[in-house]
């Protein structure tokens, strides 16, 4: 095999131009091939969590060949695991790093399907890895080729750092506007931000609370947080986000001496975090609403299930409706039956319970 300056030029330019617009891959592939004495080349895609191979560009010619494999052989190939498992980035490698030729040509793999192509040898390297899997530049020779050679390997060393960079214009990233739609149509705070904390959505009930600003609040762009512990908590779990340990957890959120609010911490992908907020002072009318229908309270018991969750016992209640106590602890003994609760704490949790977590859609007015 014969290498030039123009000719490795030619290939870099095409996987540039691969980089820019993907729809040039196959050409770039085509010119890969050639300069490694191969037949034909590929790019293939390991999903993490499925371990399954998924064909992303391939020459022009055997792109059937390569599905074939995909479909029947490729949990076969003697080479696959190893290379998964082993081969670091940017290393070329070719059969015989993994498996000794003779058993390479044993194998199942080789004899299915390589061999009825006449193929005789792969040679590959690893361009890229993330949290999602791996992806791979994989090229076959033919026997006329034969065995890919230090030579070949090399080269092909050479290739793969461009390949990489332009690979790296087409690293899925998680698309996040589904779950901002989502978010806009839950009842409870969430914001989406990233690990310095900046904001990068939030949902209408997260701008009220926000608005408020006196627990929580925002500068520029970034969110604060007033209580000192909760804001060091929050940004541990941020810097964690991505790592082995990162994980859900809550964050008690206090105004002063008094508990606010809780902050529930999700990790999502690319470094963000969606923050589900839930107030300590329940805002109970759709859970209430709801408990009145399912247990058939009357109207005089709902309003006090509703002032007993929102504003706490029983003289609270009696104020708050302008009710006697006796009377209100008459409504409470008639709903502690209905629904099945002991005490006013369980009645809490049950209104609390039954809220429903979406916003109630907007009604719009028919032009006259």
């Amino acid at each position: 095999m014969t290498s030039s300056a123009d000719e490795d030029a030619r290939v870099v330019a095409a996987i540039k131009a691969a980089g820019a617009d993907a729809r040039c891959w196959p050409n770039a592939l085509d010119e890969i091939a050639r300069a490694l004495n191969a037949r034909f080349a590929a790019l293939l895609f390991e999903d993490r969590a499925s371990a399954l191979l998924e064909l992303k560009y391939s020459t022009h010619a055997e792109k059937a060949w390569i599905v074939e494999y995909l479909r029947n052989h490729r949990k076969l190939d003697p080479v696959k695991a190893r290379v998964l498992a082993e081969i670091g980035i940017g290393r070329a490698f070719s059969s015989e790093d993994f498996v000794p030729l003779k058993a390479f040509h044993r194998s199942s793999a080789y004899q299915r399907w390589m061999a009825p192509f006449g193929l005789a040898d792969v040679i590959g390297g690893v361009i890229h890895r993330s949290e999602t899997g791996v992806c791979l530049f994989v090229a076959f020779r033919d026997e006329r080729a034969g065995v890919a050679d230090a030579g070949a390997k090399m080269r092909l060393g050479d290739f793969l750092p461009p390949l990489a960079g332009a690979i790296a214009h087409h690293t899925p990233v998680s698309d996040t506007s589904a779950l901002a739609e989502l978010f806009d149509e839950l009842t409870p705070p969430v914001l989406v931000v990233d690990s310095k904390m900046r904001i990068v959505h939030r949902n209408r009930s997260a701008d009220d609370m926000l608005g408020e600003g006196d627990a929580l609040a925002v500068v520029g762009d970034t969110l604060t947080v007033r209580d000192p512990r909760a804001k060091e908590a929050l940004e541990r779990a941020l810097a964690s986000v991505g790592g082995a340990d990162a994980e859900a957890f809550a964050i008690m959120v206090k105004r002063g001496e008094s508990r606010c609010c809780v902050m529930h911490v999700l990790p999502l992908a690319n470094g963000l975090s969606a923050l589900f907020l839930r107030r300590l002072e329940p805002v109970a009318d759709d859970g209430g609403a709801v408990a009145a229908e399912l247990f058939g309270l009357t109207a005089r018991e709902s309003s006090v299930l509703l002032a007993i969750a929102e504003v706490g016992g029983v003289p609270a209640t009696a104020r708050a409706l302008g009710l006697s106590e006796g009377t209100v602890k008459g409504y409470l003994k008639s709903i502690f039956q209905k629904t099945g609760a002991t005490r006013q704490a369980d009645l809490v949790k049950l209104v609390l319970a039954l809220e429903s977590p979406f916003r109630a859609p907007e009604r719009h007015s028919l032009p006259a």
